[in-house]
């Protein structure tokens, strides 16, 4: 059985295994929590176009994925809904470790990959949290206004556009979109050491899309990406704070509804992986209700 070790940091954890994969994580407390990945699953539950994976305007896709695993050697089965109200999930707890089961490859017998990088280079991608320690170090900023009755999947663009939701019924949406209007804020979440424009209007790109970077002390990397920006408040590669104003967004190529796309990806032990963003505006919520 192949062996997949990690160590349990104070910032989350991304990992990408296979079916049949020894997964060991080491906790803050030195105790070793294992976890073994059994098989995968991904099935269609509500479909409105003619052909699979040929989008139409308006199409719907929603449907369900599961992972079973054995966790200290306890059988479990983790279940997921998308594109529904359920995407906005909480974290499994088990023996000490926060568990989010974010994406099967399965999802991709039944949708494309062309609305941005998301599918698993593995058969299953978890986020894992030692409960032990915080979420990260600090904090969290909200990136946007957060809606006060919390996100909501008629709010996703169309109503499809979480993550991996299915964009026009056919294409696996790699990112989150929040509905709001053109000039709403953006906020960094955390400070940024580079921040830029990877594509713009003014490069000949049809879209304004940004990227930050946070660098943590313990080697881990979080990326953060918003697209669909109208103006852009501080100058490119310049280090800003957490909670600095960063653009006003959800003004350029937006179409049926004035959104901001959000990504959020992890680069860590030599790989860089993406994760749903609904993790981290969850935190946020949590740090707003902190403070």
């Amino acid at each position: 059985m192949p062996l997949v070790y990690r160590k349990a940091k104070d910032t989350l954890t991304a990992v990408e295994l296979n079916r049949g994969d020894n997964f060991i994580f080491i906790l803050a407390s030195g105790k070793s929590w294992e976890m073994d990945v059994g098989s995968t699953h991904a099935e269609v539950t509500q479909c409105n176009l003619r052909q699979i994976r040929v989008a139409e305007r308006p199409g719907k896709t929603t449907y369900l994925f599961n992972c079973r695993v054995k966790i200290n050697g306890v059988s479990h089965t983790l279940n997921r809904e998308v594109a529904t109200q359920k995407s906005f999930y909480e974290p499994w707890l088990i023996d000490g470790v926060y568990v989010w089961l974010d994406a099967v490859a399965d999802i991709f017998n039944f949708l494309n990959e062309s609305h941005g990088d998301c599918r698993p280079k593995k058969h299953v991608r978890f986020a894992l949290q030692d409960a032990s320690q915080p979420f990260c170090p600090e904090p969290l900023h909200p990136w946007c206004p957060l809606p006060p009755d919390g996100l909501k999947i008629e709010d996703c663009y169309t109503g499809e556009c979480c993550w991996l939701g299915a964009f026009q019924g056919a294409d696996a949406h790699g990112g989150l979109d929040i509905n709001h209007p053109a000039g709403t804020p953006l906020w960094a979440p955390l400070a940024m050491h580079d921040q830029f424009y990877f594509n713009s209007l003014e490069m000949g790109h049809n879209n304004n899309r940004w990227r930050g970077i946070h660098h943590w002390p313990n080697g881990s990397q979080w990326i953060f990406q918003a697209h669909h920006l109208i103006t852009l408040h501080v100058p490119q590669h310049v280090p800003i704070s957490k909670g600095e104003l960063l653009a006003d967004t959800a003004g350029v190529l937006t179409y049926d509804a004035e959104h901001t796309h959000f990504i959020f990806k992890i680069h860590d032990e030599g790989e860089t992986i993406p994760l749903d963003p609904w993790i981290l505006f969850r935190q946020m919520y949590i740090d707003q209700a902190r403070r």
